[in-house]
């Protein structure tokens, strides 16, 4: 007995073939439905999940009264999450939760975190396999050696982390910051290369498993002034950024959103609005590894008692909203942009000093660009012009901290101290990003050869926050300028604080002036 089919095909075939039909059928739905039981469901730590309003994520857990300096980064399968914590000393250690059994353990400091170095922007790779982050810690025999920070990769195996290992060197060279990756293997990261520019945002294609040279991303997404903390979508569709622009809520630091256009271009970066965006500072963006959460750092809450960026989280939902009403489809057409971002990044002061001026012409409610324009006179010794310059700005700038150090910067060139110690006063006194303030003036005044200013300013940073890095950072700079007394003093530091390769300072080429003096066999021997 057989069944009656209506096909034309012999009744045996007929059903033979059906039979595997229904099998296969039967596998592939199985197959789908067990996908679905398999999907993970990450625990966010127990919170209860936001909806079209931003809310404070794992308060007294991850967001504290300390500073958190990333948005938490969790593992594809929910069982990790990794995340950065600035102390008041500025020192910033990486911090570790795992989830077992239904329950995440306390956190702590990730196995493979290192005492002596700074840990930040923890990241892990689409399949989960790997962490990403960026470290200032010493580089491993072999490797070029860099006092900046730079993209480090550790493998996760059997709940265990292997040792770290520094990034293809294609990719990170010393000067790199956040990072995403995309599904591709496709790095964005933040990089300082660039005499005249702030931070930008850079790209390096992964193609047959090697990396591409870093390509600066066009000036639809860079601008003359500040972009960090990219967050790329997996697959490349949109791209989350920190940045300070004149469209920017109250002039500050916002996170915008570009999403790719028809023609694989991206287009025009869309402020992501009040959802997200304060009068405060926004940063650190992440989308959760199911897509479902955005996370974002924000001093919105900063007091007395609450010193630095807390992490909220948000709907995802706000992402394709904004694809809707945005100005995705839009491009910037700017020839003069993408001209001054490759003079600027050429170091070619003469061409950056003139695009500068023509771009203010155009632009001139651009802080950034006036402050680099600044920056700009100065390394050209153009110090009265440069006073002349921030002379002239709106009286609504005359409290942005960087105007005002460039301000001071233009007094000291033209020799009135006493007028910049005054205009520094209340950015260096207190308050936060003091380390950073008084580095960037000690660096300025070096390179302006206004050594003893400097080394004052270079201690305050010092004061708030020791490390070897920026001590090594100056023997290299003193060692260029012939300065070899406070190029010694500085090495000396630089092996206080635990920087003793002594192959590495025989290696570095900037320290090649120094090897002539009888100082520089006496150090060797008194380092590893």
């Amino acid at each position: 007995m057989y069944t009656q089919y209506p096909f034309s095909l012999k009744p045996s075939v007929s059903a033979n073939l059906i039979h595997m039909l229904l099998l296969a059928l039967l596998a592939v739905l199985t197959f789908f439905r067990c996908s679905r039981e398999k999907e993970v469901r990450i625990d966010y730590l127990g919170q209860t999940p936001p909806g079209s309003t931003a809310a404070l994520f794992a308060p007294g857990l991850i967001s504290t009264d300390g500073y958190e300096h990333s948005a938490p980064a969790f593992s594809p399968d929910g069982t990790v999450v990794l995340w950065t914590v600035v102390n008041k000393s500025y020192r910033a250690s990486m911090m570790e939760m795992t989830y077992q059994n239904g329950l995440w353990s306390a956190p702590r400091r990730p196995s493979f975190a290192d005492s002596l170095s700074d840990d930040y922007y923890p990241s892990f790779s689409p399949d989960g396999r790997k962490l990403y982050f960026s470290s200032r810690r010493k580089m491993p025999d072999g490797y070029p050696q860099t006092p900046d920070m730079r993209i480090w990769e550790v493998e996760r195996n059997n709940n265990r982390w292997a040792d770290p290992v520094p990034v293809d060197t294609t990719v990170s060279a010393g000067h790199e910051y956040a990072h995403s990756i995309a599904a591709t293997g496709t790095f964005y990261f933040s990089s300082s290369l660039g005499e005249g520019t702030s931070l930008n945002l850079r790209r390096s294609a992964k193609v047959n498993g090697t990396y591409d040279a870093p390509l600066l991303l066009p000036y639809n997404i860079n601008s003359v002034g500040y972009e960090d903390g990219p967050y790329v979508a997996p697959d490349e569709s949109f791209l989350i950024f920190e940045s300070q622009r004149p469209e920017g809520t109250n002039g500050g630091i916002d996170l915008y959103i570009s999403f790719r256009t028809e023609d694989n271009e991206w287009g025009t970066p869309v402020n992501m609005g009040p959802e997200v965006n304060s009068e405060k500072a926004e940063r650190f963006a992440r989308l959760s590894p199911d897509g479902k959460y955005l996370f974002f750092g924000s001093n919105r809450n900063m007091s007395d008692t609450n010193w630095g960026f807390d992490i909220y989280w948000i709907d995802a939902k706000i992402i394709e909203d904004l694809r809707k009403n945005g100005s995705s489809g839009k491009r910037i057409e700017q020839p003069l942009g993408q001209e001054l971002m490759a003079a600027l990044y050429s170091a070619d002061m003469e061409a950056s000093s003139a695009l500068l001026k023509e771009w203010l012409k155009t632009h001139p409610s651009s802080i950034d660009a006036t402050s680099i324009y600044s920056s700009v006179l100065r390394k050209q010794k153009q110090y009265a012009e440069a006073e002349q310059l921030l002379s002239k700005i709106p009286s609504s700038w005359k409290e942005n901290s960087t105007i005002i150090m460039e301000s001071a910067l233009a007094k000291f060139g033209v020799n009135k101290d006493d007028e910049a110690v005054r205009m520094l006063a209340p950015i260096l006194g207190e308050g936060e990003q003091l380390h950073e303030r008084n580095l960037y003036m000690a660096k300025a005044l070096l390179d302006m050869r206004l050594f003893d200013r400097s080394d004052e300013y270079f201690e305050r940073a010092m004061t708030v926050s020791p490390a070897s890095y920026p001590y090594y950072d100056r023997a290299r700079t003193y060692a260029r300028l012939g300065e070899k007394d406070k190029a010694f003093a500085a090495l000396e530091k630089t092996a206080a604080f635990g920087n003793n390769s002594r192959t590495e300072f025989e290696d570095d080429p900037a320290l090649a002036a120094l090897k002539s003096d009888p100082r520089w066999k006496t150090f060797l021997e008194s380092v590893k």
